[in-house]
């Protein structure tokens, strides 16, 4: 298990040189999004110029604003600062939303963008969420329920989500409050409990039923374990960040989802249901993945491994054709790479603040700008406009 052999698609990392040059089209492409969606939130777009928009952000909201932070941590620019620190804000609204998803919210935006800028108001309103999420723990079925907002449904009271894991591991247990600690780790192992198989797969939902003249609560699986590429992904974020708040047996777990993508995403490119012979790419997917590995390397003896394979995976989307890389191309530095549900009639790869996100998160951590922690490192300045 510690040598698996790095598949043949990739040999090479992307240079300093790359690395940046990706980076400065992402953080350009920032100015062109909000051009384009005249002060709202952006959603998705399918070809770059048109967005679905929203006034609140949706669940999306944390990652539009956590872009921001990013590129004011790097610009250390005060009309960055102001803008992340204004989308922050904004999303206030949605502290008392019902779902679990608002920890994605106020985790990418608030709590990440005020850590990074050092911003009291931003780290308040972030405590403020945490409060709020922890407080709908559920000590009947022993999790944080999903909840019926933003796409949850009617029995969302009743569903347990993967996609959360890492955002709520990091939002309610990073702060003081032992109860929202507590809260965290109880909903991370209702969900290895339910959703974790022993070869490292993992499925994305789980739904608790109550037997028949009895108060015994079941939570079983909705879906086939692995069959999902990003909720894969996402388990393996939240399993690492579980690990590295509680060490065992969080960071066997971690370690087991990674082994398992490796050997059943064979190329950056995997399928989003891989059972599906219609299913689209998911390259989205094989970023998230990417950044648990990296982040996990810091953690395992045989890290370099790790951090290699993951750093390839990176350099193979870079590459690719779903990054526009060409400088003064109509739509540099868009990620085309998110296969997502637009519509009752399927899911399309689309442009996403979330995608985007985290490439320009990869990116940084592999500049050494920020840590596997999302913590930043050092003091860079890289202003966008620059050539």
């Amino acid at each position: 298990m510690n040598n698996l052999r790095v598949p043949p698609w990739d040999a090479t990392a992307l240079s300093p040189w790359e690395i940046s040059q990706a980076m400065t089209l992402l953080l350009r492409r920032l100015d062109t999004i909000e051009a384009h969606c005249d002060g709202s939130f952006p959603l998705f777009s399918r070809d770059g110029q048109h967005w679905k928009t929203s006034a609140g952000g949706s669940w999306m909201g944390g990652f539009w604003a956590g872009c921001w932070g990013l590129r004011a941590l790097i610009s250390r620019s005060t009309a960055d600062r102001d803008k992340a620190l204004a989308l922050c804000a904004a999303l206030t609204d949605k502290l008392h939303i019902d779902t679990l998803n608002r920890s994605l919210i106020f985790w990418y935006g608030p709590a990440l963008c005020g850590r990074w800028l050092v911003d009291n108001s931003a780290l308040d309103l972030a405590d403020q969420a945490a409060a709020a999420i922890a407080s709908g723990f559920d000590h009947r079925l022993g999790y944080l329920p999903l909840g019926c907002a933003m796409g949850g449904g009617a029995d969302g009271g009743q569903r347990l989500s993967v996609d959360s894991l890492a955002a709520t591991v990091q939002l309610l247990g990073g702060v003081s409050h032992a109860s929202h600690q507590d809260a965290a780790r109880a909903h991370t192992d209702a969900l290895i409990a339910a959703c974790f198989t022993a070869n490292g797969a993992c499925s994305a939902e789980a739904w608790s039923t109550q037997q028949q003249n009895s108060q015994q609560v079941i939570l079983q699986a909705l879906d086939r374990p692995g069959g999902w590429s990003r909720g894969q992904a996402w388990a393996m974020l939240g399993l690492r960040h579980a690990a590295r708040r509680w060490g065992s047996p969080y960071l066997d777990y971690a370690r087991a989802a990674c082994v398992y993508w490796r050997r059943s995403r064979r190329t950056p490119y995997p399928a989003d249901r891989p059972e599906r012979s219609d299913s689209l790419s998911d390259p989205s997917a094989t970023l998230i993945a990417a950044i648990a590995m990296l982040s996990l390397s810091e953690l395992l003896d045989d890290g370099d491994n790790w951090r290699t394979y993951a750093a390839q995976q990176i350099a193979a989307l870079v590459r690719s054709s779903y990054f526009v890389r060409r400088d003064g191309a109509a739509h540099a530095g868009a990620f085309i790479g998110a296969c997502y549900r637009t519509s009752a009639a399927g899911c399309e790869l689309v442009e996403s603040p979330w995608s985007s996100f985290f490439l320009l998160e990869a990116l940084c951590m592999l500049a050494g700008l920020i840590d596997g922690e999302e913590q930043g490192t050092q003091s860079h300045s890289m202003n966008p406009a620059d050539d």
